[in-house]
């Protein structure tokens, strides 16, 4: 019990006389960090998207009466250009179809037609003799449709009727054995020969309209939500690229309309653009190209980098020395920036903001940092944003 009670008094003693550790607040370091001033402006929506080149006409030519082919055009070869009607002048020649038959046609209905003619003079003749008849032995009665040769005079006219529309019919299709271009195209494909032998409808060649041409551009909901209006139609000027010969061609156009529906596949809306409408050099039809089209002007529009985004809507900010996680509503992102609203309402971004343009590793609410320099944002020829460092302070 001694020894028990020895070893309990010892223990109270060193716990009561032992060394006590100092206490102090643990040292919080900051982060350094490269921000950038939030800076307001305008900004135009550039859509991209891309296209194949189609003619405004594609025609398929088609014989309308049958007969051996008496001429073909020397140029009548598929990728010949042919001109077509011009200052009242019939288009080029192509094909032309043995017109013998039907200058035949055309003679055999002009005598039906002189013969109907003809025949209604007699009747009127023959009227007017029946009525010097009738009044010498009609005794003053009124003399009856068949005495005055109203039937004949009917029937005589109705055939003169028939017989002018049978002649306007040969005439047409003796003009229709001539195949001539209807605008000026150019043969993509050719189905006939000189000597072939035609039958009304068969294919005689596939034209392709030259001069201006048009690019159907699929563009999403939301791409489509920011093209210009002007009038209650789609507008906006387009750039279009392409490759050739190793080397970038552009032309330009402009929108010309929306096909106003959505593809059930791709949930896209397209938009036509029409290139050479001016008579400026067009791509050649068949061809991809990749288009840009300007689109609204937003106003009041901050550029942050994607680099300063978390969650998708919430930007890393410097207040005070300390990171500040703000949530804003995005207008668009693009492939360099995210857009959003300038100003100091709920789900804006104040203009002068310290934007982290390179933030920690693992961001927290109210984490220490320190700016280790400012980037001064340019805009280059692209309309895109640049950074230069000017650096205001270095964390050693």
């Amino acid at each position: 019990m001694a020894i028990l009670g020895a070893g309990i008094g010892i223990m109270i003693f060193l716990i009561a006389n032992g060394p006590k550790a100092t206490a102090f607040d643990p040292e919080e370091r900051a982060v350094g960090v490269v921000a950038k001033k939030a800076v307001a402006s305008e900004v135009e929506i550039l859509l991209r998207s891309q296209g194949e080149v189609l003619p405004l006409h594609r025609t398929q030519l088609t014989a309308e009466v049958g007969g051996k082919l008496s001429f073909v055009h020397d140029q009548f070869e598929a990728g010949r250009a042919i001109s077509g009607p011009a200052q009242g002048e019939e288009g080029e020649l192509l094909l032309q179809i043995d017109q013998g038959d039907y200058e035949a046609a055309v003679a055999a209905a002009e005598a039906t037609l002189a013969e109907a003619r003809l025949a209604l003079t007699m009747e009127e003749v023959r009227k007017s003799q029946a009525l010097r008849d009738w009044g010498k032995i009609g005794q003053g009665k009124e003399p009856t449709d068949l005495v005055k040769r109203v039937p004949q005079i009917v029937s005589a006219k109705a055939k003169i009727k028939a017989a002018e529309a049978a002649l306007e019919m040969a005439r047409r299709d003796l003009v229709r054995t001539e195949i001539r271009a209807p605008y000026d195209c150019r043969l993509q494909r050719t189905h006939v020969d000189i000597g072939s032998t035609v039958i009304p409808g068969m294919p005689l060649a596939d034209l392709v309209s030259r001069g201006p041409v048009e690019v159907r551009l699929p563009l999403s909901l939301e791409d489509y939500g920011y093209l210009a209006r002007k009038g209650g139609s789609v507008a906006g000027e387009v750039v279009a690229n392409g490759q050739i010969g190793g080397e970038t061609v552009t032309w330009k156009g402009r929108i010309v309309r929306s096909e106003e529906m959505v593809e059930r596949s791709t949930r896209s809306i397209n938009v036509v653009a029409e290139f050479g409408a001016g008579g400026e050099a067009v791509p050649p039809v068949g061809m991809f190209v990749e288009a840009s089209i300007r689109g609204r002007v937003l106003p009041e529009v901050i550029r942050v980098p994607h680099s300063a985004m978390i969650d998708g809507n919430k930007v890393l900010l410097v207040e005070e020395e300390r990171l500040d996680i703000r949530p804003v509503k995005v207008l668009r992102t693009e492939e360099e920036f995210v857009l959003v609203n300038g100003g100091s309402a709920v789900g804006e971004l104040p203009e002068g903001s310290a934007i982290v343009v390179t933030p920690p590793s693992s961001p927290v609410q109210s984490q220490k940092v320190t700016v280790a320099r400012f980037m001064t944002a340019e805009r280059s020829s692209s309309g895109r944003e640049v950074g230069d460092a000017d650096e205001v302070g270095v964390e050693e």
